[in-house]
């Protein structure tokens, strides 16, 4: 978990990231000076160097000033055990384990901070706490102010440098009203190192902001991106297309971040939010809850038959293993021989999934009249040699496997995804609400038999 994460202390800036970027601006402003006070230095006679001058510490000082708000403000946590004033709305949100209560519309889990986040955009390990709600203005004016201030350094890092390279030639010439630059060998290291730095700050922050600016005007995280690209694949099966409720308009999305009419700040308190005409508040929080009822459809059941320490050093699996690794900074686990891992995500050598350990089989086993209240399982990628498939699909509707069976019943109810309740979709209840323009999936805990899920299933499969 991050040190301190947007708890308004210094040990905020306990991580790499922090220290790496106050670094890195630091290093750049004083080689920049370095060179500005001596091709361009400030002059009473002469108004325009005076006027440089500031404007290359004024960059420094909005770029701090943004940055440490980004950090100290943070985005914004859902309270823990919030829930929604009205009770009946509970059913259209998810609910999280971790923080003992619902999230908001929205809202996400944040696994580094722990804490389900307001509006989460991603999680930036530069300034150790997401982005999200209240911080969002501020990350990007930061962005902002510094490729505008890495472009002032190099305006004085290059010119400088040229000539203190050509300085022989410049004193050959014997010309005039130039100024001579001289550089030590640690000082000319230091400033072309400074000139490296500043263009990547100046691309790769750069290409950032485009990102984080078209993300604005169409009032969608990179979370919410994801969300509606897969609702747009699901809108065969709707009478009507699904409709992104938060998208009020190129003005009004800006305003949602940059409020250029009050507080050049963050509207809403970031629990509820304005939506447009012909959706409702909850339309997302639906839809994500539909595409989770998908994902658990989807889910294959893996037996694992090698044990996996979690490390990232995957030798021992094979070289192909250790080479084709996922491309992602989400965490790996453990795995023991005989535990069971619920699939969602597939590469070539690698797959990701939910862990069910040996012990919760048993629990479970034995424990089957009690309620089912389900731990917090470990999720994460492992080799795809470390498992085999135990629950084929195809087995089951050819008649291989009993349906009745303690591996269907297992694949179906016991050992299903964290989070999900064993729930059953009513055919009449599909419908259209043409007074809210949603569609609306009421469901009802069941405790129907796996033959009674798999022709509800297949039933599904041929509409």
């Amino acid at each position: 978990m991050c040190f301190g994460t947007s708890s308004g202390k210094l040990s905020q800036l306990a991580h790499y990231g922090p220290i790496g970027a106050i670094i890195l601006i630091i290093w750049i402003t004083i080689s920049g000076y370095h060179c500005l006070i001596q091709w361009f230095p400030p002059d009473i006679k002469d108004p325009l160097s005076i006027i440089n001058f500031l404007i290359y510490w004024i960059w420094p000082v909005v770029i701090f000033y943004n940055y440490f708000r980004a950090i100290f403000v943070g985005p914004g946590f859902v309270p823990k055990g919030w829930r929604p004033a009205n009770k009946e709305h509970e059913k259209y949100l998810q609910y999280c384990n971790v923080c003992d209560g619902f999230k908001a519309p929205r809202a996400h889990h944040c696994k580094k901070c722990g804490r389900c986040v307001m509006k989460l955009d991603h999680h930036c390990p530069w300034i150790n706490t997401c982005t999200g709600h209240f911080n969002h203005a501020n990350f990007c004016w930061f962005m902002f102010y510094a490729i505008f201030g890495c472009t002032h350094a190099l305006l004085m890092l290059c010119p400088c440098i040229y000539r203190a390279l050509f300085a022989q030639y410049y004193i050959y010439a014997r010309i005039k009203n130039v100024p001579i630059i001289h550089f030590t060998f640690t000082g000319l290291i230091s400033c072309i190192l400074s000139i490296g730095l500043a263009l990547g700050v100046i691309f790769a922050v750069g290409f950032l902001l485009v990102v984080q600016l078209r993300s604005i005007m169409r009032n969608q995280t990179g979370i919410e991106s994801w969300i509606l690209r897969k609702a747009r694949d699901r809108d065969y099966r709707r009478v009507k297309t699904f409709i992104y409720p938060y998208d009020l308009g190129f003005k009004q999305n800006l305003r949602q971040v940059f409020d250029w009419a009050q507080t050049f700040n963050v509207i809403g308190d970031g629990l509820t939010w304005p939506v447009c005409d012909g959706a409702d508040e909850y339309a997302l929080t639906r839809e994500q809850l539909d595409q989770k009822r998908d994902k658990r459809q989807r889910t294959v059941r893996y037996e694992v038959v090698k044990s996996y320490k979690g490390s990232f050093i995957t030798l021992s699996y094979g070289l192909r293993t250790c080479i084709c690794i996922p491309c992602t900074d989400e965490t790996r686990i453990p795995l023991e021989k005989g535990d069971y891992v619920l699939v969602t995500r597939w590469e070539r050598c690698w797959m990701y999934g939910e862990r069910v350990s040996a012990n919760e089989m048993n629990n479970k086993k034995d424990d089957t009249n009690k309620p089912d209240k389900r731990q917090h399982r470990a999720r994460g990628w492992f080799p795809r040699c470390c498992a085999y498939e135990a629950f084929k699909i195809e087995d089951l509707w050819s008649g291989k496997l009993d349906p009745n069976s303690d591996i269907v019943a297992a694949q179906f109810a016991n050992f299903g995804p964290e989070g999900y309740d064993d729930v059953e979709e009513e055919g009449n209840n599909n419908v259209q609400n043409e007074d809210n323009h949603v569609e609306e999936i009421i469901p009802t805990t069941t405790t129907s038999t796996p033959s009674k899920k798999l022709k509800q299933r297949k039933v599904r499969q041929e509409n």
